[in-house]
């Protein structure tokens, strides 16, 4: 009997349970879009540095489309959780959105801050690694907010990146290589999430 009732599941646990699962999805799909709208303006950089030709504009325009769609559409399949949430996932939500904001500040303040500080040092033409590092370490405390452990790689990879690609082009931190990889690695981070999602769904 004692047996039994240990392993009956807690009264509540089973909608709480449904809560996280569809604000996670929901936080996911959220991600998806804004991740995959900055990769696109990352390639828009890269477009604009190389003189890319109309096709390459239109495969920015498509890919940034699908993202979009395939995000809408998670989003519809995990609609708002309607009433009061429970009170451990209300606070878990209360505690990631602190998180996520003072993320989103020192992001915003680091990128003015290392946009200074290369022209106050006579080399304007690394803004644009000097943004990607930024970016890059946000995620590794947007990880812990968000509780997704993979903003962890893609701030390593993105830190890598900026701090790498500088020294691997003839045209140092001026190449449009740079910002395509920086494009990339957010549309494969935002790819990684829809997957995940989708199989999670399953």
């Amino acid at each position: 009997m004692n047996q039994t009732l240990s392993r009956a599941e807690a009264p509540g646990a089973a909608p709480a349970r449904d809560a996280a699962a569809r604000l996670r999805a929901r936080s996911r799909a959220r991600g998806v879009l804004l991740i995959s709208g900055f990769g696109a303006l990352w390639a828009v950089a890269g477009a604009m540095l190389s003189g890319a030709p109309a096709w390459a504009w239109l495969a920015i325009a498509v890919a940034a489309a699908a993202f979009g769609v395939r995000a809408a559409r998670l989003l519809r399949a995990n609609p708002a959780v309607a009433g009061p949430l429970p009170a451990q996932v209300a606070e878990r939500r209360r505690r990631s959105a602190r998180m996520f904001l003072w993320t989103s500040v020192g992001e915003v303040a680091g990128i003015f801050l290392a946009i200074q500080l290369v022209v106050a040092l006579g080399h304007p033409q690394w803004q644009p690694a000097a943004i990607m590092t930024v970016v890059g370490l946000h995620f590794f405390p947007l990880s812990l907010a968000v509780g997704y452990r993979p903003h962890a790689v893609t701030g390593a990879a993105m830190t890598a990146w900026a701090l790498g690609y500088p020294w691997l082009f003839a045209e140092g931190a001026s190449a449009a290589a740079g910002p395509f990889g920086a494009s990339a690695i957010l549309f494969a981070n935002a790819a990684w999430t829809l997957r995940a999602a989708s199989l999670a769904a399953l």
